[in-house]
């Protein structure tokens, strides 16, 4: 992760948090925003890849999955206090194979930023647009 560069931009939105991000593929969109809703939560840059999550997402459309994805995340960091500071998605048939990469969360070492309670369908969307990917997401908080 070090050295890519700001992947998302948080955006104003009354009483959430929301963030915008662009991305050359399908699977680079939804791995920045597996990466986006860690940086959202925790300082990730003193998170250590040391330990490896597979997650399986099954859904029919880019949106349903955007917003299955990110609750998993968010319910594996709340649920499991495991935080990420790498991922990598790959297309499946059925939908998105998640792979996160971090460590348990220590809030001697890590800074907690922000605290999410969910992933909103409140202006979802996750499509291509002339050659790029665009998602748009809303997190309650």
């Amino acid at each position: 992760m070090t050295g890519e560069g700001k992947l998302f931009h948080e955006i104003e939105h009354t009483g959430d948090i929301g963030i915008e991000i662009e991305a050359d593929s399908r699977p680079e969109l939804f791995r920045r925003a597996a990466i986006a809703v860690a940086q959202l939560m925790v300082e990730t840059t003193g998170v250590r890849p040391i330990e490896n999550r597979d997650l399986l997402i099954v859904g029919s459309d880019d949106e349903e999955l955007m917003h299955d994805m990110l609750s998993a995340l968010l319910q594996l960091f709340l649920a499991d206090a495991f935080i990420w500071s790498e991922a990598a998605v790959e297309e499946r048939n059925e939908g998105l194979r998640v792979e996160v990469r971090g460590e348990p969360f220590d809030a001697t070492r890590h800074e907690f930023r922000k605290e999410l309670k969910a992933v909103t369908y409140h202006e979802l969307s996750a499509r291509k647009v002339g050659a790029r990917w665009h998602a748009r997401v809303i997190f309650d908080v």
